[in-house]
């Protein structure tokens, strides 16, 4: 029998972890493991199917919402949370002028922001259908970074990645391609995850599961500097902060960055979080779960 190879953490590279969680997610045994040495929660890339682009591509929405095609629930979220983060971008004085969407899904969001801020736009959507929609929208899209790279465009001076970072098998290398590669030296990165000392967080193809520390950790490690961190429940709930987001720049002059700092007690922290969640549900439940 082979064995699997010991998970090298996602966020620190180190091979000290011990199994933490074990699910079933869509029909599929999951697995999460906790680095022993700076406590990031993560799954083992030799064991899950959803490190697969092909997963994306067809796979992905119709195994978590039972159609291929987008869904009325889903647009309607997408443009609740389009409409958030161009009111999070105006809070912090930025009106982006050139955006790219990665993992765009049907390009609500950079819509929402060519009307807000009169933007030109750009998405990555590996979906075939969604990113079919998008493109109906009249918004240039490309399956993936690779396709994207080769058309040698100029930098842009925002990126976005919503609810994608957990999702990817090198989340930290990702992010440093977007700053060397992508951004504009004066540019942004706006980033959204779930939070996992509120969210469910455990699913198919959540490969990572990020605290605010450890969102802060990946940012700095990739060479960014966060200007501005939030924590919020929209457009789902008023009570529990499901999503943790940031706006970063580009760390200039670019420097090597010390080791990861470690975060302690994770799995204490998660218990108490939950703890806190199913409490105030029962106290606010109209309030905690909007059905947005």
């Amino acid at each position: 029998m082979t064995s699997i190879p010991n998970p090298k953490c996602l966020l620190c590279g180190s091979e000290k972890s011990k199994c933490y969680k074990t699910i079933e997610s869509f029909g599929h045994p999951v697995s999460y493991y906790l680095c022993q040495n700076c406590g990031f929660v993560y799954q083992n890339e030799a064991e899950t199917i959803a490190k697969d682009e092909a997963f994306y591509e067809e796979n992905y929405r119709t195994l978590y919402q039972d159609s291929e095609e987008p869904t009325a629930k889903d647009l309607r979220q997408q443009t609740l949370r389009a409409l958030d983060q161009a009111k999070f971008l105006r809070a912090n004085h930025f009106a982006p002028k050139n955006v790219l969407d990665i993992g765009a899904s049907t390009g609500l969001l950079l819509e929402t922001f060519r009307e807000e801020f009169g933007a030109e736009v750009t998405g990555v959507e590996p979906g075939n259908a969604y990113r079919a929609t998008a493109e109906k929208r009249d918004i240039q899209m490309f399956s993936s970074l690779e396709s994207l790279r080769e058309t040698n465009r100029e930098g842009f001076d925002l990126v976005t990645m919503m609810h994608v970072l957990e999702h990817l098998p090198d989340p930290l290398a990702t992010l440093r391609e977007i700053r060397q590669e992508l951004l504009t030296s004066n540019g942004a990165l706006l980033i959204e995850v779930p939070n996992f000392y509120a969210h469910d967080s455990y699913e198919l193809a959540h490969l990572s599961c990020f605290t605010p520390h450890s969102l802060k950790e990946i940012l700095r490690l990739a060479g960014y500097e966060v200007k501005a961190f939030r924590k919020h429940g929209h457009p789902r709930s008023k009570t529990l902060d499901l999503y943790i987001g940031a706006l970063a720049r580009p760390i200039i002059p670019e420097h090597e960055p010390d080791a990861v700092r470690p975060e302690r007690c994770v799995p204490l922290k998660r218990a108490l979080a939950m703890l806190w969640r199913k409490v105030i549900t029962r106290l606010r439940p109209k309030d905690s779960w909007l059905g947005a």
